[in-house]
């Protein structure tokens, strides 16, 4: 639970720890759920536009290790100094 309010709020953990207390928390709750913070809305925005437009969430696994192969591949056409 903490670890959320740090986040959400931007704070560090001992302001969150001595400053907050169980009203403080509920009344943040039920504002956030009426007004969620602008970067939830912004991510989900962004999410139903990559779905209408068709864009792949991110690169899967199998296409990250074979990028790495590729590097790999033509680092080695460059001679190294000695």
């Amino acid at each position: 639970m903490y670890t959320h309010l740090v986040l959400t709020l931007g704070k560090d953990y001992d302001y969150v720890l001595n400053e907050l207390d169980f009203p403080r928390v509920s009344a943040l709750n039920a504002y956030q759920k009426q007004y969620p913070p602008a970067e939830v809305g912004i991510q989900r925005l962004c999410r139903i536009l990559e779905a209408f437009m068709g864009i792949e969430d991110s690169p899967s696994f199998d296409d990250i290790e074979s990028d790495d192969d590729n590097m790999m591949d033509d680092l080695m056409n460059f001679p190294q100094g000695g």
